[in-house]
């Protein structure tokens, strides 16, 4: 028995404890009066909330009489509703301060709670803002809210009340009622369709002010607004206060950084500018721009430029252009241009270009361009596609659906070569290697790179015009010793995958002529030199002659 007891009276301290927990003011309480007097009402309210209240009786008439019901309502909507909002509510400790409201025409505090329409539950993180000064409060872990509007000189005003996944509310209040209770219903409408909006992407880039009030009334607030300028310090400091994300302006500038629905015109950044919206015709940046819209006309960044929609402009980052929706325009980056989309323009970047779909225009980079479809060239050290009408220009380019051939032939220096072409039929990279098989100390061997181009002649018949070089060695490279080749033939496709091909070349000869131990260059074949020059202060010599090549090709 003596152990219930014990239980009973821990677990009554347990409740007493989390109940303290509430704040005075939110504590619900159920009362019934009756053409009651205030003060006596106020002494039994007292003892339902666990509170005392502090008043002056000289200033607040107690002598008038209440009547009404209030079931399971907060201590302050009670009050409120009681003094029909002409005193001034505040809480220290166990106290309850009741002093009166002074009467001002320059400024209203509306308040009130926010609650489900279905469960009667307070409403966390609502938005309640008044579209014409931008001026906006949410509420806090009980519904409740504040809403302070200076030089108020209507006698009514229109707030609008948001929140995720419930439905938009207008409420029109006055200054003879500045409480209310705000009930929200959920919309009968399919909400999974609002994760793609942008506003998700543009939140979790900002993980530092994801739970802050102006990210909150982004994602509540669906309207738009529309101002001519606007200035900032940083995200939801300036002229465009905390609903800055639904506001669209013709101008923004933005001292460190700024983030609004949009810019119609221009818009500078010390730092950073973000966009929930569209952009044009100016945004220009410090670091970096970041845009949930389309883009029109220049972005100009330090750092980077983000735009999750169409482009049309020219962006212009000192390191990285990214693009999620289409683009015609063009893309200039220290680094790296990526577009996800069609990409109609040019890509210039000093590293690397990447167009995730078909591109019409130019990639031009000092190492790497990627395309998918390419409909005009690409020009880089490598370069891929899956198909390109135009041409590869570069140290090495694979098209997917393009030109591959493997080489198998001999000329009048090497009797073995083997050869891989890569490219297109417009133009092909080839990089090959060449073997004497003979008995002797070292190996003659040359390795070598060349360019070259293909046009058809006929069903089956093609014309092969290619420039390239080879040193050729003896063991090790010791010395210069260049071949230079300059070759035109034919090539006929006997089959599908298998041809021949035949022709002369004009060959130059370049080499260290100091060095004594050069390979032998002919022993199959004996062609004329026809033109030898020395350069002896260079010790450099050259030769010319004409050779031909022939031999098979395959794929």
């Amino acid at each position: 028995m003596e152990k219930t007891f014990l239980s009973l009276l821990l677990f009554f301290q347990i409740f007493s404890s989390l109940a303290q927990e509430v704040p005075i003011l939110e504590r619900k309480v159920s009362m019934l009066a009756q053409d009651e007097r205030i003060d006596f009402f106020l002494k039994r309210l007292s003892q339902e909330a666990g509170c005392l209240f502090s008043y002056s009786s000289s200033a607040i008439d107690v002598g008038r009489t209440v009547s009404g019901t209030f079931y399971d309502q907060p201590l302050r909507e009670v009050l409120e509703k009681v003094f029909e909002g002409e005193v001034v509510i505040k809480q220290k400790g166990v106290y309850v301060i009741l002093t009166p409201k002074a009467p001002s025409e320059k400024e209203v505090v509306f308040s009130g709670y926010v609650v489900d329409e279905s469960t009667g539950k307070g409403i966390r993180d609502a938005t309640v803002y008044d579209p014409i000064t931008l001026k906006s409060s949410t509420t806090d872990e009980f519904g409740f809210f504040e809403l302070s509007l200076k030089n108020f000189k209507m006698d009514s005003i229109r707030l609008v009340v948001n929140k995720k996944d419930y439905a938009d509310t207008l409420l029109v209040k006055d200054k003879k009622n500045p409480f209310q209770r705000i009930q929200l219903k959920t919309p009968e409408i399919d909400l999974e369709e609002v994760g793609k909006s942008l506003t998700k992407p543009m939140k979790d880039f900002w993980v530092w002010t994801k739970n802050s009030a102006g990210f909150t009334n982004v994602e509540n607030v669906s309207d738009t607004m529309y101002r001519r300028f606007q200035v900032s310090v940083l995200p939801f400091i300036g002229t465009n206060r905390k609903l800055s994300g639904n506001v669209v302006n013709d101008y923004s500038i933005n001292l460190l950084g700024g983030f609004s629905g949009g810019t119609n015109k221009f818009e500078w950044g010390g730092w950073f500018n973000l966009n929930k919206g569209n952009v044009q015709y100016v945004q220009w940046a410090g670091l970096f721009n970041q845009v949930g819209g389309n883009v029109k006309g220049l972005q100009v960044a330090g750092l980077a430029n983000g735009a999750l929609g169409d482009v049309k402009a020219a962006q212009l980052a000192g390191l990285v252009n990214f693009t999620a929706g289409n683009v015609e325009g063009i893309q200039m980056a220290g680094i790296l241009n990526l577009a996800t989309k069609d990409f109609k323009g040019v890509q210039m970047g000093a590293i690397a270009n990447y167009a995730h779909n078909d591109l019409e225009g130019v990639q031009m980079s000092g190492i790497l361009n990627v395309g998918r479809n390419i409909k005009g060239a690409q020009i880089g050290l490598f370069n891929y596609a899956d198909s390109v009408r135009g041409a590869s220009i570069g140290f090495f380019s694979f098209v997917r659906k393009g030109y591959h051939q493997v080489e198998i032939g001999a000329d009048e220096v090497l009797p073995i070569n083997i050869s891989i072409r890569s490219g297109t039929r417009g133009f092909y990279n080839m990089l090959f290697a060449g073997v004497r098989p003979e008995i002797a100390d070292s190996t003659t061997w040359a390795f070598g790179y060349g360019i070259g181009t293909s046009p058809r002649l006929g069903k089956k018949l093609h014309l092969n015009f290619e420039l390239s070089a080879s040193q050729m060695i003896k063991g090790n490279v010791e010395a210069l010793n260049l071949i230079n080749k300059a070759y035109l033939g034919i090539e006929y496709q006997i089959v599908k995958g298998f041809g021949i091909y035949l022709g002369p070349s004009l060959n130059w000869r370049v080499y260290d002529s100091s060095f004594t131990d050069h390979p032998e260059m002919f022993t199959y074949s004996n062609p004329t030199i026809r033109n030898e020059n020395a350069m002896p202060m260079e010790n450099i010599v050259s030769q010319l002659w004409i050779g031909g090549r022939a031999g098979l090709r395959f794929f």
